[in-house]
């Protein structure tokens, strides 16, 4: 194992790739526990990565930022003199922020960039690979042995309020001596293409309170409120809407539940990383990609995928997403039965 001293990973954006690329800072610090590790992303990634245990230092940019903050970022950058540069996303900009590094090495995936680098590998997955797998690929290339693909999003005790305040509300406690089993749904998307048909999670929405007695609650974020509200007086069962959150509330919103359905968005990474029971939906979205699927963690593609360009969520039946659903409940129920019991603890203690 190479002794770095100081190593530089990027990936500046999306929230989404920034929650995939949490196992590799954690994997790093496990083979360099004295190491000092930088994450330079852009600033969306504070609130992913603020708080991360296995992290010493946060850059981060903003596109709006003027030439001589830019400058800034790439004289603090380049004063670290890093031991290891690795280019997790691979694009003109990341390529430029290792060029100006001075990086002893630096390395990414191969393209046509692949000059700004010091070594390149050939994207190593295949089609059933998951993004993590293919980014520890580029860390056993740079000598690391990484193992765990567990997702980090740590959140705090503060960030809780939103979700308690919710639980404690008139409405929201009203049938909650049956205990029900707590869904989340999140229907929504910033780009149309990735949103599954709202009539059909209304639908689903109805089955869940209907047969399986559950508490539904539809999650949402800055400008989604009024589709959020669309959604519940389309439904003809109770339902809930989350109260406005951070990222990281959101996040222990989420964790206070135990399934969650929605589309391949931002909070579907959340509900893996709180590690409940989820059913994402993809489209033109490479689900084996996005997904870990596993017996916690499952998908559905788009059966126009591969077919047609840019397929859509239409062809996304009811019926068959109420099959993994059903699929599911045997996870959803253990998982159930596990904050149950920390929750006792928790009391007893």
């Amino acid at each position: 194992m190479p002794e770095y001293q100081k190593v530089l990973i990027i990936q500046l954006r999306q929230l989404g790739d920034i929650i995939l690329s949490t196992p590799c800072i954690r994997e790093i610090r496990r083979e360099l526990p004295n190491a000092h590790i930088s994450f330079l992303c852009h600033k969306m990634g504070k609130q992913v990565l603020e708080g991360n245990p296995y992290l010493d230092e946060l850059i981060y940019y903003h596109e709006k930022d003027s030439y001589l903050q830019f400058l800034k970022h790439f004289q603090r950058v380049r004063s670290h003199a890093y031991d290891l540069v690795i280019d997790l996303m691979n694009d003109p900009r990341s390529g430029l922020f290792t060029l100006i590094s001075k990086g002893k090495i630096k390395v990414s995936t191969d393209s046509s960039r692949r000059f700004l680098y010091h070594k390149t590998y050939p994207r190593a997955h295949n089609s059933q690979t998951y993004i993590v797998d293919e980014k520890f690929e580029l860390l056993r290339e740079c000598g690391f042995s990484p193992q765990d693909r567990r997702l980090d999003f740590p959140w705090f005790e503060q960030h809780l309020k939103p979700t308690n305040d919710f639980f404690q509300s008139t409405s929201y406690r009203e049938g909650l001596a049956s205990k029900p089993l707590r869904v989340i749904l999140s229907p929504t998307h910033r780009r149309p293409i990735r949103k599954w048909p709202l009539e059909r999670y209304c639908e689903i929405a109805r089955r869940l309170v209907s047969e399986w007695g559950a508490k539904v609650t539809w999650v949402w974020g800055p400008g989604e409120e009024a589709e959020i509200d669309e959604a519940i007086s389309r439904c003809s069962v109770k339902t809930y809407k989350a109260p406005a959150t951070s990222f990281k509330e959101l996040a222990a919103l989420i964790a206070s539940h135990q399934l969650f359905l929605g589309n391949s968005n931002g909070p579907s990474h959340l509900a893996v990383a709180a590690d409940i029971c989820s059913l994402q939906l993809h489209g033109h979205t490479k689900a084996v990609s996005w997904c870990p699927n596993n017996l916690k963690h499952r998908s559905i593609q788009s059966p126009d995928f591969g077919k047609v360009k840019n397929p859509t969520l239409e062809k996304i039946t009811l019926e068959l997403v109420w099959e993994k659903l059903e699929a599911l409940k045997p996870e959803v129920r253990a998982e159930y039965e596990k904050q149950e019991k920390a929750q006792k603890k928790r009391w007893d203690a």
